[in-house]
């Protein structure tokens, strides 16, 4: 089975009909209102794993954390149970990190048959209330301290390490630690936990084996430790948990953060689980379902949030990146042809403006409107081009290329375009793309037809395309792009 459908499982897993079931009382979505700059925000939670993403101070770990508040703890269990004031503290620093009408509306999946279950904890006055409402779920939050090397928290295991007396030591589950394994790319022979203790004061500590040497977490980089001690959580943790992870990519190197994502799809299916991240990275929101995907924006100058759900990953990657940050102007397109139909079309008749605006592949026509709406509320002056088969009735800055279909099949039918893949390398391109089921496959087949590049075959194409038909055909499309990214 491919990944793919390994994600698709995982998202029907949660469908509406089976998600009591499959994961609980999980949370289905929150209202946040008065915490850190969001005046009035609401979460729709659509896949057991929701990530977070957005640029810095847009409130992703407040939202994450106060998820991390929906819940009681279970009372067999021992473990801690977190309250609002225990990430909103009042101190003489911070003597408002709230507002005084501040509550957060959590909403509960029901079994089959009732109602979901709504609770709104908010402050009476010193106290917050609606906390004995809640369900019970065992709470895992691991932020960055989760794993800090002992050495810098002054363990005994460092300054009283020659004292201190090695007590019994537990291995990891095997399969735990064949996760652990896969996710870091090392070999380990052995992953442990041995009890370390110096008078009154007791300690854990990790040990690993690998390559016929073994050493302790004193001696593991802070990437690998965080994965030993968040797998062992996850493994170990009550089915049916919650676990809070603060950009749980940090210090892995790419393939790591991709085998993470990953293990995350996989334990949420395995185990029930319901994860709920904060991310900047690509490379683990590629991996998730685009159901997992939540993008918060805040809107320039202001207290305002707005989430956007579902956005691509290729979306999100230049919003991250800062689309505009290198260029002043963004043009949104809908895939990689598009961008370079448009750049020859700029590149003959409006070369100028090549210099000043970066051109970005998106998505369909929809992620076309909704990236140019982001990008322009976030003060980054943008339009959207969508493809001529979208029709030209788009929202407000996005009109569509000229023609009735499809750029590919606007360019490859194109008799210019066809006499100079004849001339130049005896190839009949009506005759080559007749095999083609769809017309996104026209440049891939040409150039294996043509022994080049998929990238030479469009940029020849679109050129012959565009200098065929004259400035006059473009001209409304080069009007608008320039108009509108004044």
């Amino acid at each position: 089975m491919s990944f793919d459908d390994e994600r698709k499982r995982l998202v029907a897993k949660f469908s509406p009909a089976h998600r009591y079931q499959n994961f609980g009382a999980a949370l289905q979505s929150i209202e946040i209102s008065g915490f850190r700059g969001i005046d009035d925000l609401r979460i729709q939670i659509k896949a057991p794993i929701v990530a977070f993403c957005g640029l810095n101070g847009t409130g992703k770990s407040t939202i994450a954390q106060l998820a991390c508040c929906a819940y009681k703890k279970p009372s067999t269990a021992a473990l801690k149970r977190y309250y609002v004031k225990d990430f909103f503290p009042v101190s003489v620093a911070d003597p408002n990190p709230f507002a005084t009408a501040a509550r957060v509306v959590y909403t509960y999946t029901a079994e089959r048959g009732l109602d979901n279950q709504q609770v709104t904890v908010s402050r009476a006055q010193k106290e917050w209330s609606g906390y004995q409402r809640q369900p019970e779920r065992a709470c895992y939050y691991v932020g960055f301290t989760q794993f800090l090397p002992k050495v810098e928290r002054k363990d005994l295991s460092i300054y009283r390490g020659s004292l201190a007396q090695l007590g019994q030591s537990r291995p990891l589950e095997e399969d735990a630690a064949k996760k652990v394994s896969s996710i870091l790319g090392i070999a380990y022979d052995d992953l442990s936990f041995t009890e370390l203790t110096y008078q009154q004061r007791a300690t854990e500590l990790a040990k690993a084996t690998a390559h016929g040497v073994t050493y302790s977490e004193n001696n593991m980089g802070f990437g690998e430790g965080r994965v030993v001690y968040m797998v062992r959580s996850m493994e170990e943790a009550p089915a049916q948990s919650l676990f809070v992870l603060e950009e749980p990519e940090t210090s892995l190197h790419g393939e790591a953060q991709i085998r993470l994502a990953e293990y995350l799809v996989d334990v949420c299916k395995r185990r029930g689980h319901q994860v709920v991240i904060t991310t900047h990275s690509t490379a683990v929101i590629q991996r998730l379902p685009v159901e997992s995907i939540v993008y918060i924006r805040r809107h320039a100058d202001t207290r305002k949030l707005e989430a956007f759900p579902g956005l691509p990953a290729y979306q999100i990657d230049a919003y991250l990146r800062g689309v505009g940050a290198k260029r002043d102007h963004t043009v949104c397109v809908e895939d990689e042809f598009a961008k370079v139909l448009l750049q020859e079309v700029l590149r003959q008749f409006e070369p100028r403006l090549l210099n000043g605006v970066s051109i970005v592949p998106v998505g369909d026509k929809r992620d076309v409107a909704v990236a140019v709406k982001v990008l322009r509320s976030a003060g980054v002056t943008a339009v959207g081009v969508t493809d001529a088969d979208a029709g030209d009735s788009g929202p407000d800055r996005v009109r569509s290329f000229p023609g009735n279909q499809a750029p590919e099949k606007e360019v490859f039918n194109n008799d210019e375009v066809k006499k100079f893949f004849r001339r130049e390398y005896e190839v009949d391109v009506s005759s080559v793309i007749l095999s083609c089921m769809d017309h996104h496959e026209f440049p891939e087949v040409v150039a294996n037809h043509v022994h080049s590049s998929r990238e030479v075959v469009m940029t020849e194409a679109c050129r012959q395309y565009v200098a065929a038909h004259g400035s006059g055909y473009f001209l409304k499309i080069v009007e608008f792009v320039k108009g509108n990214l004044q």
